[in-house]
């Protein structure tokens, strides 16, 4: 449960409470689920950048799918058109979650000046931020330049390896960082957090989304010989092997409290496999995270599977039309666990 502010500080204003995906989810009636068809999302992403030195913006092509050349290997997903709509659908899906909020934390969003977005993907959370924060300039990095190239003035982007040493002066400090589905991508968040603390003013806020693996169920109807049990099961085992662990997010508040952030929230929320849930809002979400995962399962399973398990490709196309099966399966009430956390640094840090 979150703390008040410190002493002297001013008090924040409280970010409205999203309608909470209910604990408990009960199934729909398995007719009701038979003709509720779906609805288009918006229209396609660009994939325009801007120009950048040739090493930055060469690609690798593996197994049909492009990845980041700029420290080739260190992320283990693809950054082509097929998983920039995957990312921009992932959005949409916290939107839903939040009602529309980009951010949960209590921070006073009109008197935030400067905004880092961690692993900011093609871009999105950053240019809707900085639309409705005008004020605010808003810094978005990945290692692949895929964001778009009209975007906002004051939203930024840079191709970077937040792994390295930060290298912002002390009067570039953040008022709030953002790290959104980081989980698997960073090998040592003890440093990460040591870094965002450096890099944060006194008094701004970190928070971060992430998804936990393996995949959970709401009853018995997910066996244990489930190939989307073991899909999940076996990703997991592969990012441990890679030393980026999907799991992170158990810790998280943990780690948080170790550094001295104050007020650690931390709030866990439900992404169902498909539109099985019975709860009107449970069972949207439900239908674009079934699109969201079948629709980029290769490109989220290739490079682990391939590249640290020993599979080839092959096999895991075969596993995977079981696994994407299961996915669409209404009578399967499976589910992913989302945590989410927020943390303030001390105003006296």
């Amino acid at each position: 449960m979150a703390s008040s502010p410190p002493a002297g500080s001013e008090p924040a204003t409280e970010a409205p409470t999203p309608a909470p995906v209910p604990v408990t989810l009960e199934a729909d009636d398995p007719e009701a689920l038979i003709d509720d068809g779906d609805s288009a999302l918006g229209s396609e992403p660009g994939s325009s950048t801007t120009s950048l030195a040739s090493s930055i913006t060469r690609y690798r092509i593996e197994n049909g799918r492009t990845y980041h050349a700029y420290k080739d290997g260190k992320y283990a997903y693809p950054n082509d058109d097929m998983e920039q709509e995957r990312l921009d659908l992932q959005h949409h899906i916290c939107s839903l979650t939040f009602d529309g909020k980009l951010f949960t934390a209590p921070i006073e969003a009109d008197k935030i000046e400067r905004v880092l977005d961690v692993g900011c993907g093609t871009g999105i959370w950053t240019t809707d931020f900085a639309d409705e924060y005008p004020q605010a300039t808003v810094l978005g990095i990945d290692l692949s330049p895929i964001q778009p190239m009209f975007t906002p003035p004051n939203a930024i982007f840079q191709v970077d390896d937040l792994e390295e040493e930060w290298t912002f002066d002390d009067n570039e400090a953040f008022d709030f960082i953002h790290a959104r589905m980081m989980t698997g991508s960073l090998g040592d968040w003890d440093r990460f957090f040591d870094q965002a603390w450096n890099n944060l003013k006194p008094g701004g806020y970190i928070e971060l989304l992430d998804i936990l693996l393996p995949v959970s169920c709401a009853d018995d109807t997910l066996k244990p010989d489930s190939a989307l049990l073991k899909w999940s099961q076996l990703l997991l085992e592969g990012s441990i092997i890679a030393g980026r662990d999907l799991n992170s997010a158990l810790t998280c508040k943990e780690k948080l409290e170790k550094r001295g952030f104050q007020g650690v929230h931390q709030a866990i929320y439900k992404w169902p496999g498909n539109r099985w849930p019975k709860n009107a809002k449970a069972k949207e979400i439900g239908m674009w995270h079934q699109e969201n995962l079948t629709s980029g399962l290769m490109g989220l399973s290739v490079a682990i599977f391939t590249r640290l398990l020993g599979w080839n490709v092959e096999e895991l196309e075969l596993f995977l039309v079981d696994v994407r099966r299961e996915m669409k399966d209404t009578s399967i009430h499976a589910y992913w666990s989302i945590y989410s956390h927020y943390a303030q640094k001390p105003l006296e840090a």
